[in-house]
């Protein structure tokens, strides 16, 4: 990638700050977005600035088939159009070609501001469709982005860049990890759209589980995730009008769960009624190792005094005493294949 000039771009007037004009909102194709990134943005926090202290850094514009497009300045020109600003000051940058126009308007806004993760999938793609090669964004451009220099997160991106609306909202409103993005963009556009509300429920551990379970289970057991929720119960949880959507987005969470880890849910199950039946205090912790890897159980208490702390040994060894204790151990008779 040849170093570009930015400078050498727009032109200069008599003030050294390039050609400062006036256009009227019906002056800029806008539906022009060829050097567009950004999308599904609230405007509310540039209509607020645009009330308070007018337009600030005047847009830069270009000639393009006859009309003006912009070149930088997305979000302030859509937010002057919501409430009607016009004229507007810009800038009309010089007859470059598109590469080098978007360019501009790249280096502009990664000196300024951070790009999410959806805007630098909308990055890579524009680059190579101005005439960038998929390897010169690799090498030159990912680690701008924050982004390891590596293909196959390119491939990623470029995946990203062509998924639904419904995606590209979810990703904009979260800005989810990539390790989180790769299996939402292994799925079908239909499965994307069905499981972004029930997402958008869950915290972002909880989403990267979703999509893993989901991911590792279509492929040991070549299914879809139409033909999962056809299983009993869980097309009923999912259209419940009697539960909360969060509840829904968990029972869904767990469904995939015990579906990739069969055994996992069947040890879970047992050691919760096992601790259910010998009535084991809420102030007391009790927890297995994860995924019941080992076989230590961790018991957990808080005690501010001497009677408190011979209080909870007195309740914990009546527990212990009781018959229904080894139930607690119930993983360990069939890992052993007892």
């Amino acid at each position: 990638m040849k170093p570009i000039k930015i400078e050498k771009i727009v032109r200069h007037g008599k003030n050294g700050k390039g050609t400062i004009m006036k256009l009227g909102l019906g002056d800029i194709n806008l539906g022009d977005e060829r050097f567009r990134t950004s999308y599904f943005f609230p405007l509310d926090p540039f209509v607020r600035s645009l009330k308070r202290v007018g337009l600030v850094s005047p847009p830069v514009v270009c000639i393009r088939d006859g009309s003006y497009v912009l070149v930088t300045g997305w979000k302030r020109v859509l937010a002057c159009r919501e409430i009607s600003l016009s004229p507007l000051i810009v800038l009309e940058a010089e007859e470059k070609p598109d590469l080098e126009m978007f360019l501009l308007a790249f280096f502009e806004n990664l000196a300024t501001r951070e790009f999410g993760l959806a805007e630098k999938a909308e990055v890579v793609r524009r680059l190579e469709g101005f005439g960038e090669t998929a390897e010169a964004v690799v090498r030159s451009y990912l680690p701008l982005l924050d982004l390891p220099a590596d293909r196959a997160v390119r491939d990623l991106l470029i995946k990203l860049s062509r998924t639904g609306d419904d995606v590209k909202k979810f990703i904009r409103s979260r800005n989810p990890p990539l390790p989180v993005v790769r299996p939402l963009l292994e799925l079908i556009s239909e499965e994307q759209a069905f499981l972004v509300p029930w997402l958008l429920m869950l915290g972002r551990n909880k989403q990267r589980e979703l999509l893993e379970d989901l991911e590792e289970i279509e492929a040991r057991d070549r299914t879809g995730l139409q033909e999962l929720l056809a299983s009993p119960g869980i097309r009923e949880a999912l259209v419940s009008s009697s539960l909360p959507a969060v509840q829904r987005s968990e029972r869904l969470r767990a469904f995939l769960r015990e579906k990739r880890f069969p055994l996992y849910s069947s040890w879970r199950e047992s050691f919760e009624k096992a601790r259910r039946g010998l009535g084991w205090p809420e102030d007391i912790g009790l927890a297995p190792s994860p995924f019941f890897e080992g076989e230590d159980l961790t018991v957990e208490f808080s005690f501010r005094s001497r009677e408190e702390f011979l209080e909870r040994l007195g309740r914990l060894e009546a527990l212990a005493s009781k018959k229904d204790f080894a139930g607690l151990f119930v993983f360990r008779a069939s890992r052993e294949g007892k």
